[in-house]
């Protein structure tokens, strides 16, 4: 079995918004109206109110970014975690491998054995195990992706709680009203670099990280 032993992390490639929520629909001096002709007629109309929408309001949040990259390079819970999943993926293929070369031993055997003198019920048994030997290689090939997708699953999800409620306590002080997650390749482009918190998220992260394994020992 091969499988991707890197932890496919941009499926956390989460944009953490708005913890303080902004709203952008406001209408601070009522609503706005606008006529629409009625088929019928030219100079009747009807009535639609059309709420003003104040962009301005973006020019008061307090917006900073961090780099995706940079955070899974240097955040040492996922290199840890990494390191994990990428032994667990080799002992797993190495014990499959192991399986797979004692059922194509022992089919050898039974493909090149003398049937001569066999009578139909052994060949139908030698039949039967090099059945049961492809199902059990089947077998174990579909349980171990399975056991390396749920390994995957419960560390993304691990990491990411980490990374949310870090930011949740970051933010009590930093009061950003978004925080984004760029990405190299991604859609987001950054004109202002002061906006970056990338460094201070993978510090704090990895101080939290470090008193966490201090008082679990």
């Amino acid at each position: 079995m091969s499988k991707n032993s890197t932890i496919a992390l941009v499926l956390w490639n989460v944009v953490l918004t708005a913890l303080v929520a902004w709203g952008l629909l406001r209408t601070p001096n009522g609503p706005a109206t606008a006529v629409i002709p009625d088929e019928d007629s030219t100079s009747l109309g009807t009535e639609v109110t059309m709420a003003d929408r104040d962009t301005g309001a973006l020019k008061e949040a307090r917006i900073a970014y961090f780099h995706m990259d940079s955070l899974r390079a240097g955040y040492e819970l996922i290199k840890e975690k990494n390191g994990r999943f990428t032994s667990e993926a080799r002992r797993v293929e190495t014990e499959l491998q192991d399986k797979q070369e004692k059922a194509q031993r022992r089919y050898q055997e039974l493909s090149q054995k003398d049937r001569t003198y066999s009578t139909q019920a052994e060949i139908e048994k030698d039949e039967a195990e090099v059945r049961k030997l492809m199902a059990d290689l089947q077998g174990m090939q579909a349980e171990g992706e399975e056991r390396m997708a749920r390994l995957e699953n419960d560390m993304l999800k691990e990491i990411s709680k980490e990374l949310e409620d870090f930011l949740n306590t970051y933010n009590t002080t930093a009061g950003y009203d978004y925080i984004l997650s760029i990405q190299s390749g991604g859609q987001i482009w950054v004109g202002n670099k002061g906006l970056d918190i990338t460094r201070d998220l993978v510090n704090g992260l990895n101080a939290r990280h470090r008193a966490g394994k201090a008082t679990k020992k």
